[in-house]
Formats: C-alpha cells, structure tokens, sequence
C-alpha cells in the first residue's frame, strides 16, 4: 500500500493581523462600490461567495474550489506564485489577499491596484475578516447576518458544555499514513487555531507546550500524553485507496492510550476542515460532537 503524506499546516498557518492602513486606502478610494475582485485565498474566496459577492468575483486560485462556483471562475495562479499578468489582464478594482502575501502587495503597490488585507489565523481573525469583507464590499447585511448565525452556535455550544468534564483532546492534522504504522504523527499544540477549536467545544489540549504550535510526536510520545479522544483531520482522504477503518488501524497500535482503549478516535475529512472561513463552524460542529458526543446536537 502506498504511503500518503498528508500535512496542511501551511493551509492554517495564516500569518499576523489585518492591516488598517490597507482598509483604509481601500475604502477612502472607493472600494464600497466594488465590482471586480479577485481573491488570493480560498478562505476569502468561501468568505465572498457567503456574502452573495460572488457575481464580483472575477479571480481566484487554483485552490479555490468552494462552492462550486468558484471552479468557474478565471485562475490567477497558485497560493503564492501568482499570476500577475493574469491579475493585471482582469482589470481588478480590489484584491483581497493575506498577510503571508508580502509579495503580492508589493507588486500591487507598484501596479496602482489596490487591495485588502485580512486575517484568518484564529476565530476571532475569521470573524472579523467576514466583518470587514462585508464593510469594504458593501455587504455589511449580509456580514451581520453571517456573523450573527456563526457567534450563536459558539455561544449554544459553549452553553451546552460549560459544566461537563473537559477531556484531554489530542487534534492530529498530518501523518505519514499507512495502515500498519503510526508515525511521523503533527499534533495541534497550544498556540493554533485548532486548540481554539478545542476549547470552545468543552475539551482540553491533550499537548500542554505554550512554545510549540504544530510538533511532530511519536508513538510513545502520544502514549504519554494519553489523550481521552483523539480526531484526525484528513481533508484530502481518498477512501476508495485508504478507508477511515484502515485508518483506524494505525491508532490501534497504541491500544493503551485512552481514546484508543475506549474507541475515541475519531476520522474527519471534509473538505472545510483546511479553510479558515465561514465553514470553521461546521469543523467546530464536529469537533464538539467528538468530544461530547453524550449530548444532543441539533
């Protein structure tokens, strides 16, 4: 059986904050009448389209693939190696791009094409990119209203969780995967979005290091942390090639640690999963039905 690396550390490592200075050259210029926009990100491609502008979106990445409709939209390269005659040649009145992007704004800069910055490194970072998406494109009813939905299902979860126990969670976003070992294993440390994820839905982060955000751990490594449940994210999971049960497998190898023992180990691929943007919900859904799945979900 073919081995699968899977890592997409890179697809959460979502750089800094956004930038204000970037606002407000946006918007002094007149960026709230916005007709062309091309996104660098398929979190802000996703974060467009939920606030119906996806009829102004004229560009994207190869990587922006939700909702469906943004496969239809014209590519302008990579995540980072981007097309800037592409860019130039679809007339943009706005870009909306991300921190790590340095060298885009650069270029953009010196092309007179102006952009936006925002952020997607945390929840609070998503939030407020919708926010500010929605102020700068002239969708801020839309913004509201997304906002609102979201910032009530963390505030039902949170409710719902709040006097339970918080087990130790261990979140594994990347291994070396075959169905025999368990090795090679990325864990969500303290200073991640993912532990976020994790205390919102009533658990603990089972790696308790302040300083390491995203550790490689081996095998006895995961059985001294001795989670009470494991989930794994696996967004890109060909399961007519690799199934969830052999999977499984692997994690049965360690068969003394707690989630293993009691059968906590739980498989998650959607494809929201590596895309920091409205969709975090859903994965935050998830997460709290793996951590308590003694109560009743809507």
């Amino acid at each position: 059986m073919p081995v699968l690396i899977v890592l997409f550390i890179l697809a959460i490592l979502f750089a800094d904050f956004f930038s204000y200075s970037d606002i407000e050259f946006s918007t002094k210029k007149g960026n709230r009448k916005t007709e062309r926009i091309i996104s660098l990100s398929p979190s802000i491609t996703e974060t467009l389209f939920s606030l119906n502008l996806g009829d102004k979106v004229v560009g994207v990445t190869r990587f922006c693939n939700y909702p469906p409709e943004a496969k239809d939209v014209k590519e302008v390269g990579g995540y980072l190696d981007i097309n800037y005659e592409g860019v130039v040649a679809l007339k943009p009145d706005l870009v909306i791009l991300l921190p790590e992007h340095e060298k885009a704004k650069a270029y953009l800069t010196e092309l007179k094409i102006k952009f936006l910055e925002v952020d997607n490194k945390t929840v609070s970072d998503i939030l407020n990119s919708i926010k500010i998406i929605g102020d700068s494109c002239c969708a801020k009813s839309e913004a509201t209203k997304l906002l609102t939905s979201i910032e009530k299902t963390i505030l039902q979860i949170k409710e719902k969780t709040k006097n339970l126990q918080k087990p130790k969670t261990l979140i594994s976003i990347g291994r070396t995967l075959d169905a025999t070992t368990l090795k090679d294993v990325y864990i969500a440390g303290l200073p991640t979005y993912f532990n976020e994820l994790i205390e919102i839905a009533g658990g603990t982060n089972a790696f308790q290091n302040k300083n390491v955000a995203y550790p490689m751990i081996s095998a006895e490594g995961l059985i001294h942390l001795n989670p009470q449940v494991i989930i794994e994210l696996i967004p890109d999971l060909n399961e007519e090639t690799l199934s969830k049960e052999m999977v499984l497998q692997a994690w049965k190898n360690i068969e003394s640690v707690e989630a293993v023992k009691n059968s906590r180990v739980v498989i998650l691929n959607s494809d929201y999963i590596s895309i920091p943007g409205p969709r975090f919900i859903e994965l935050l859904k998830d997460i709290s039905k793996a951590i308590h799945p003694e109560i009743i979900w809507d």
